[in-house]
């Protein structure tokens, strides 16, 4: 999954905020990237709604190099920026135009920065917790048309298993 968050007017804009189930990778940090990229701006240029002024990912030269060629792709030219972590996920620097720009952790835009990188990790987190909830409280009887959540109840608690119930 991946998720999409929105500084608008000087103040997070939960609204514009998006979710992803991403199709195309499982493990993949930049090709995930890249699909995200691609299906929010493609979408955007479809319905003709406004494009960003920049671009916030996370990671570093990698990450942000693959969402500037995915928006090449499109014909887009919008500044993207990378938020680079250290090895322990802590905000560290930026990266723009592929160098690396370290920050002072007390300085407003390390700050500010910080801000963007622990919202989108709440945001995406949630949403992640909730699809695994989810798959987790699914069954294959769930795939089985008219068998209602009653019906189910019945079945698992007459029966051992799905096995006894498939028997």
């Amino acid at each position: 999954i991946s998720g999409m968050i929105v500084w608008k007017d000087n103040h997070l804009e939960r609204k514009m905020y998006r979710k992803f189930h991403l199709k195309t990778t499982t493990n993949d940090d930049y090709q995930a990237i890249e699909e995200v990229i691609y299906r929010r701006y493609q979408r955007l240029l479809i319905e003709k709604q406004a494009l960003p002024d920049w671009i916030c990912v996370d990671g570093g030269k990698g990450q942000v190099s693959r969402a500037i060629s995915t928006l090449k792709t499109l014909n887009l030219d919008i500044p993207v920026i990378g938020l680079k972590k250290n090895i322990y996920h802590q905000l560290e620097g930026y990266v723009l135009n592929e160098e690396v720009y370290m920050l002072e952790k007390r300085s407003g835009l390390y700050l500010f920065l910080a801000k963007l990188s622990e919202e989108v990790h709440r945001f995406t987190i949630a949403f992640h917790q909730d699809t695994k909830n989810r798959k987790d409280y699914t069954s294959v009887l769930d795939n089985i048309s008219g068998l209602g959540k009653e019906r189910k109840k019945k079945l698992l608690s007459q029966f051992e298993s799905l096995d006894a119930i498939k028997n």
